[in-house]
C-alpha cells in the first residue's frame, strides 16, 4: 500500500525522532536544577555560609540576589537586591506567641519589619485557610493579592517587596524545576502521530476514508497538503517541545 519512502519522509521521520529524544534528556536535565520562584524565574539556592542561603538568578535580565541569613529560631533577616532597582532588608520574627483568631482558633503571631519600619504585625498561620490576622484576630486581607503595573519598557515598575514574600522566604521557599512530563509525553504522542503520517501516508489515508468511500484515492490537493504538513507539524511540535521544556509545573 506503501511503497519505498521518498528521501523527504526519512528527513521528517530523523527530525520528529531526534526531536523526542533531545527533549527527553534536557527535560530529564531541566529536572534537575531546581530553585525558588520569583517573578517568574527560579532563582538557584548556594549556600556561602552557615545559616546563609542566597538565591541568585537573572529576572527580567536584571540580577537578583536574595540572602536569607538565619539569627535564631524565631528571628531571620532576609535582603532582597535587584541591581539598579532596589536594596531592601526584611527582618521576620516568627513564630512569635500565638494569637486567636476571629474564627475561634490561634495561629503564631508575625512581626515583619523593611528597612527598619514595620511592614506587618498580627498572626499567620501556613496551613490556615485565610492566612494572614491582624493583632486583634480579625482577618488581614491587604496583601493578599498583589497587583502591579509592569511594563516591557519597565517591568519593574511599581515592584515592592511585600509581606508574602519576605516571609516566604524566610521560612524556605519550595524548591521547583522547569519542564513537564505531562505536557512532553502530550506531545510525544502527537509526534507519534505526525510520525505515522509521514511514514505510512497512504495507510493514514485509507483508514480515514475506508469506512466512507469505496476505494478512495488521494487527490493532488491531499498529497500536497500532507506534505506541507511534514513541514508545518513539526515546527508546531517544536514550539510545543519548548514550552513544555520552560513549564513550570
Amino acid at each position: 500500500m506503501d511503497g519505498e519512502r521518498t528521501r523527504f519522509q526519512k528527513i521528517v521521520l530523523v527530525i520528529l525522532a531526534g526531536m523526542a529524544v533531545l527533549f527527553a534528556i534536557l527535560t530529564a536535565v531541566s529536572r534537575t536544577q531546581r530553585g525558588a520562584y520569583f517573578e517568574g524565574t527560579l532563582l538557584r539556592p548556594s549556600s556561602p555560609a552557615q545559616n546563609v542561603t542566597v538565591y541568585a538568578g537573572k529576572v527580567y535580565g536584571t540580577q537578583v540576589d536574595i540572602t536569607v541569613t538565619r539569627e535564631s529560631e524565631t528571628r531571620t533577616t532576609v535582603e532582597f537586591l535587584i541591581e539598579g532597582v532596589l536594596d531592601d532588608v526584611c527582618v521576620v520574627d516568627y513564630p512569635l506567641a500565638p494569637i486567636r483568631t476571629e474564627y475561634g482558633h490561634t495561629v503564631d503571631g508575625v512581626r515583619i519589619t523593611k528597612n527598619g519600619a514595620l511592614l506587618f504585625e498580627g498572626g499567620y498561620g501556613p496551613e490556615d485557610t485565610y492566612g494572614w490576622y491582624s493583632p486583634d484576630g480579625a482577618q488581614d486581607m491587604e496583601g493578599s493579592i498583589t497587583i502591579r503595573a509592569g511594563s516591557t519598557l519597565d517591568p519593574w515598575n511599581d515592584f515592592e517587596v511585600d509581606k508574602n514574600a519576605a516571609l516566604r522566604f524566610a521560612l524556605g521557599p519550595e524548591l521547583e524545576s522547569r519542564g513537564s512530563w505531562g505536557l512532553y509525553f502530550l506531545m510525544l504522542f502527537c509526534t507519534l502521530l505526525v510520525a505515522l503520517d509521514a511514514a505510512f501516508p497512504m495507510t493514514v489515508f485509507y483508514l480515514q476514508h475506508c469506512c466512507d468511500v469505496r476505494d478512495p484515492e488521494p487527490s493532488d490537493f491531499y498529497l500536497a497538503c500532507q506534505k506541507a504538513g511534514w513541514v508545518v507539524l513539526p515546527l508546531l511540535l517544536l514550539a510545543g517541545y519548548c514550552y513544555a521544556l520552560r513549564m513550570i509545573p
